[in-house]
């Protein structure tokens, strides 16, 4: 997860979308994002066009975490294409003049990414089992209930880390009921789950994952501040992170190891890929999506 965020609803995506399209209609279209070297950029209309075919990335559209995970996939796509005419290999006529050509950079990418091969025998996957523990720990997860709202909204009168913080003492002092100030914030912002989230991974990549990885069962967590968001959490149940022993894997070695290597790997071309092309992410422009002016920019007609 990347950041937990659940959109019940065909009708919620819609809402979803349409604040995407806001915040991309409030700010400059050429505002330059990426940097590939010192000659090429991906702009916001850049992510804009990549969006109207990518459909399946838009939700992510909603934040400055998930415009950079767009725009990682983009500009690795755009390496990707760079080392494939570097190699000589051909691109269909068609799409010879298009930067972003996620079928022909699959297809650089399967050139470049090495097999990974499961181990060859039960021997072979005991030894793996051994050198590999971090490959068989399982994470610390949590029965979550989360309140999320906007860092720029106002509620009940306060800035929203002021009324969450407000909630927390009062749910903690008893004079509050969680599912009260989960409903009030429902209210206020209804573009992401609020409430119940189930058994969530604790992973920690994630700064908002990070905070809760310490937290114990029963306990609040937050008020906390995540990229444009504010949080309030509070952890119904936990498991603790543990390693697992050799007769709850054996049959899964194969499969595990062959996962970890492909994650590794996709972790390595990635990087290569960036250092050798120079890409620099732009954190101010990225930021600036989000700003108040953008995010009171006009509100398009969203059609179902």
């Amino acid at each position: 997860m990347k950041m937990i965020r659940k959109i019940a609803r065909f009708a919620t995506l819609l809402m979803g979308l349409a604040a995407a399209a806001a915040a991309t209609a409030a700010v400059d279209d050429q505002a330059v994002l990426v940097r590939l070297g010192h000659a090429e950029t991906i702009t916001a209309q850049d992510m804009s066009a990549y969006l109207d075919r990518r459909i399946d990335l838009r939700p992510a559209r909603r934040n400055a975490w998930g415009v950079q995970t767009i725009l990682r996939e983009m500009a690795l796509t755009r390496t990707l294409g760079l080392e494939g005419d570097a190699m000589g290999v051909p691109r269909l006529a068609e799409n010879a003049k298009e930067r972003f050509d996620d079928i022909y950079s699959h297809a650089i990418y399967k050139k470049l990414i090495p097999v990974c091969e499961p181990p060859a025998d039960a021997a072979a996957a005991r030894k793996y089992f051994d050198e590999h523990p971090q490959a068989f720990r399982v994470p610390p997860m949590a029965r979550l209930s989360r309140v999320m709202l906007p860092v720029s909204a106002t509620v009940d009168g306060q800035p929203a880390m002021a009324w969450l913080l407000a909630q927390a003492q009062g749910i903690a002092s008893g004079t509050k009921k969680l599912d009260d100030v989960v409903a009030r914030a429902a209210a206020v912002h209804k573009l992401d789950a609020q409430g119940d989230l189930g058994w969530v991974t604790l992973v920690d990549d994630e700064k908002i994952l990070r905070a809760l990885i310490g937290a114990k069962q029963g306990e609040l967590v937050g008020p906390v501040q995540d990229g444009d968001f504010g949080y309030l959490f509070y952890v119904a149940a936990k498991r603790e992170s543990r390693q697992l022993a050799w007769d709850e894997v054996a049959v899964s070695v194969p499969t595990r190891a062959v996962n970890l290597c492909r994650q590794e790997a996709n972790e390595k071309l990635l990087d290569t890929m960036f250092k050798k092309y120079s890409v620099k992410f732009d954190q101010k422009a990225i930021d600036s999506l989000f700003s108040d002016e953008a995010l009171k920019g006009p509100q398009p007609e969203v059609k179902k």
